[in-house]
């Protein structure tokens, strides 16, 4: 396929849930407009709240024509694919999520559906693959999980060695680059570099894991019996200890 865009910019809109006039606001029209003008490669998902058949939806309402007439005056492009619902409640399932691009990077994305993973919300998950870009590892510092007892402790003993008398200009440079130099040294040691790793979902533990099943299977159900109160009371005590762990990870 070759080599990719060096750069793509992600961006993420959401549209209310009420018919207003114009259908597509003017940030959105804006963006998307900005597209061709700039010649950038982007991604953009979209909580468009829009009907329209091309999208899977059994209905066109104004928003919808609107959004798709827009996007085809710029030369985009929607990566959505098959005709699944992305918004599902006891009372609803819809289509009203879009993925938009543009259509040099539709070259080198695929693979684009929803999963089956459960959400914790309204909406699904959906995934895509971006093809022929090199991804860099970043190092980082954790400060948040620094010991900063130990932090002071070697600090003052750094500063021990520093000139004890200061009398004239060079012994205040001397005893400036001394102190400079004992809290570099200590910030470097007790703040070392850390490579970030890609792990998905490092807070779900094994009770998560069956949480999560559950919330799952519930979900199968409540669609095909159309009784979503134990959905929604899993769903809840699913998502507490969830938010709690990613709060401390």
């Amino acid at each position: 396929m070759g080599v990719g865009p060096r750069e793509i910019i992600f961006g993420s809109v959401y549209l209310l849930y009420v018919d207003v006039e114009p259908a597509i606001p003017g940030e959105l029209d804006w963006l998307m407009t900005g597209f061709r003008a700039n010649r950038t490669h982007q991604i953009v998902g979209c909580d468009a709240n829009s009907q329209h058949t091309s999208k899977g939806n059994m209905n066109i309402n104004n928003r919808g024509e609107s959004l798709l007439n827009q996007i085809m005056a710029n030369g985009l492009d929607i990566m959505n694919r098959g005709n699944k619902h992305t918004f599902i409640t006891y009372n609803r399932q819809d289509v009203i999520e879009i993925t938009i691009l543009t259509v040099d990077v539709g070259n080198f994305t695929k693979d684009w559906h929803l999963t089956e993973e459960v959400s914790c919300s309204d909406h699904t998950y959906f995934r895509f693959i971006v093809t022929g870009i090199e991804r860099s590892v970043e190092d980082y510092r954790n400060k948040c999980r620094t010991d900063w007892g130990s932090f002071r402790t070697d600090l003052l003993g750094c500063l021990c060695d520093m000139i004890d008398k200061i009398s004239n200009l060079t012994d205040n440079e001397t005893a400036s680059k001394q102190f400079q130099d004992a809290i570099f040294l200590t910030y470097n040691e007790k703040f070392p570099f850390t490579m970030r790793k890609n792990n998905r979902n490092i807070w779900l533990n094994q009770d998560l894991v069956e949480r999560r099943k559950k919330v799952h299977r519930l979900l199968n159900v409540a669609k095909k019996s159309g009784k979503w109160t134990a959905y929604k009371r899993t769903l809840i005590e699913y998502n507490k200890p969830l938010r709690q762990l990613k709060r401390k990870s």
